[in-house]
């Protein structure tokens, strides 16, 4: 059988992040020939061929079809994807390499808070300047799609040669389409986030995609690396609470995942057990409290490197996506 193509990000702050998310799943990545080479593979799972690609390059090569896994943002895929393009399904979510694509307007834009508003201004600056609103970005598909489905339509896209940022202040836009983590840098140039004006969620994500290529492929090395990558991912985000469940509180457990989220471990607990719950890291401090005032605790708490779940999600999804049992 022939060795799955996976593609993994060659340089830049996705590689890092993305070897460090590989090195905390206990999976050691290996160069071919040496630390410049561009292919490789992960030590102890066999029949899985690493290529290093662009981030950008594997958006591409997932979408044009020519190998079965990458791990790439969502913000490329979706800015790559055409009518031609080759379905690319997401396996997981990974955790790392989140930013949001958001408009940004001037901070003197007083009137101009959502996109609503910005729909109304696009169209009286078309009347007053006899043009249309300049709208610079290198998200163009992505872009187009957000304001079509927001009835915008009089606005003219022009390339950000440079810090698209800086766009306004230079006089080449009205307005930016970028992507962002934490919004300071939009911050520093006079520039203010619409309130629903976050377009897109990135994240780096593992992506397959499901056509013929796939039909001599041995899925039981496959399986074992999305298996892993999937629990690590689940954990991330997740801790783990322990406390003895020393009395019956009615609807405990519903309570606990509609405030929380959160699960029991084991299933529902016995009087008198001690039991274990998996909850959001954002919501750790706030389960913890709600546990104490209805009389439970000490509570503990720890943080899993991983957690497996009876059913691996990515991989249920990888393999009914390629039709295979």
């Amino acid at each position: 059988m022939s060795s799955l193509l996976l593609a993994l990000p060659s340089k830049g702050r996705l590689h890092d992040q993305m070897n460090k998310f590989f090195e905390s799943s206990g999976l050691k990545l290996s160069r071919s020939g040496g630390n410049r080479t561009y292919s490789g593979f992960i030590e102890g799972i066999e029949k899985i061929e690493i290529l290093y690609l662009s981030a950008s390059e594997i958006s591409s090569e997932l979408l044009k079809g020519n190998i079965h896994m990458g791990i790439t943002g969502i913000d490329l895929i979706e800015e790559s994807r055409t009518s031609a393009s080759k379905e690319v399904i997401m396996l997981s979510k990974l955790g790392f390499g989140k930013a949001n694509v958001v408009i940004a307007v001037p901070n003197s834009w007083i009137d101009v808070e959502n996109i609503k508003d910005l729909s109304e201004v696009a169209s009286e600056f078309r009347s007053y300047n006899n043009r249309r609103m300049r709208v610079a970005t290198k998200f163009k598909n992505i872009t187009r799609n957000f304001f079509s489905n927001n009835g915008i339509s009089n606005y003219r896209l022009v390339d950000s040669a440079g810090a698209t940022e800086g766009s306004p202040a230079a006089g080449t836009s009205e307005i930016i389409v970028d992507i962002t983590e934490t919004g300071q840098t939009i911050d520093a140039n006079n520039l203010k986030i619409l309130k629903d004006g976050v377009m897109l969620k990135s994240q780096s994500c593992i992506f397959s995609t499901p056509n013929d290529i796939w039909d001599d492929i041995d899925l039981g090395p496959v399986e074992k690396f999305l298996r892993i990558i999937s629990a690590r991912s689940e954990a991330m985000n997740k801790a783990e609470l322990f406390f003895d469940y020393t009395k019956d509180t009615s609807d405990l457990e519903i309570n606990l995942y509609r405030k929380f989220k959160a699960i029991f471990s084991k299933g529902s607990p016995d009087l008198g057990e001690a039991t274990s719950l998996i909850v959001p890291i954002s919501e750790l401090t706030s389960c913890s409290l709600y546990l104490t005032s209805l009389g439970y605790g000490p509570i503990r708490t720890n943080q899993p490197n991983f957690i497996y779940n009876r059913e691996s999600d990515s991989w249920n999804i990888l393999r009914q996506s390629i039709n295979r049992a």
